[in-house]
């Protein structure tokens, strides 16, 4: 799923990108991958739904990547305006790849190099890569050039060790969200003055899991023993603190964790899809 938010300054978002409307655009091998998944829905794409209100691509100032997957960046460049705000470590992700099961293939030209805002390192050690910082991947224009006088430090929320507040006012949130893969990050978004919306990315991918009622999975593919998150230890630790937040909610209003691939919730909520809202 993918998410349209406006800030109330007007500043227009959009939260992942889905899948691509035509996959066959997709790099040979997310389209080797496909083909054994098919059939597949993939209209309407996120362009498509926004043209029903009357909203073109075109006027999203931000796209913000939960990651890299190919069924959460859609068709960037649908979206000829908007800065691509992502994780970090996701340029040298892109540029180098992972390939140690099938879902695992990246496209290197994913992103306009002109409008790709990167987050700082957060405050933690890296997952499964050296070193970001190298002349290879100078330093992208910050969140403060695309929204003026936000401070795109990293600062601890609840039980959250690194968090940036986008606008500076609480009401969005980037939260980083490591195990899944390099850059992983979620958003967390003040709906109403009782109720807050996480959108979890791909944190998990069963509300089973994030209820308690099931674990993540492995399995065995190409002689290796793998999980869909790079590092299940900490994608495990990452979706406790999400559980954490679920059941105490933050300053005294609820939270609603949606997950990415939660076919349950997208059945029982069809009176969000836009022009509704959650």
């Amino acid at each position: 799923m993918s998410f349209f938010i406006q800030h109330p300054s007007g500043f227009k978002l959009v939260f992942d990108l889905g899948i691509r409307k035509v996959w066959q655009n997709y790099s040979e091998k997310i389209r080797s991958h496909i083909q054994k998944r098919l059939p597949i829905r993939t209209e309407p794409d996120v362009s498509d739904s926004l043209r029903r209100d009357g909203l073109e691509p075109s006027d999203v100032d931000g796209v913000i990547l939960s990651h890299a997957h190919y069924d959460h960046v859609g068709t960037p460049t649908d979206f000829t305006n908007a800065h691509f705000i992502v994780g970090y470590g996701t340029r040298h992700l892109l540029e180098h790849g992972m390939t140690y099961h099938s879902a695992a293939s990246l496209e290197k030209d994913l992103l306009p190099s002109d409008r790709v805002v990167e987050l700082p390192a957060p405050n933690r050690p890296m997952l499964h890569v050296e070193a970001f910082d190298d002349p290879e991947y100078p330093a992208t224009k910050g969140l403060e050039t695309l929204i003026p006088g936000t401070d795109s430090s990293w600062r601890r929320r609840h039980s959250f060790e690194n968090t940036i507040d986008v606008f500076g006012d609480g009401l969005i949130f980037l939260i980083d969200s490591p195990g899944h893969i390099v850059g992983h990050v979620n958003l967390l978004v003040r709906v109403s003055s009782y109720k807050w919306v996480y959108l979890a990315g791909d944190a998990c991918h069963h509300s089973r899991i994030l209820d308690g009622k099931a674990g993540m999975a492995t399995w065995h593919e190409n002689g290796q023993h793998v999980c869909i998150h790079i590092d299940k230890e900490k994608a495990i630790k990452t979706l406790g603190k999400i559980q954490r937040l679920q059941a105490e909610g933050l300053d005294g209003a609820e939270v609603d964790v949606v997950l990415a691939h939660d076919a349950e919730w997208f059945k029982n909520n069809q009176a969000a899809l836009w022009p509704g809202g959650i």
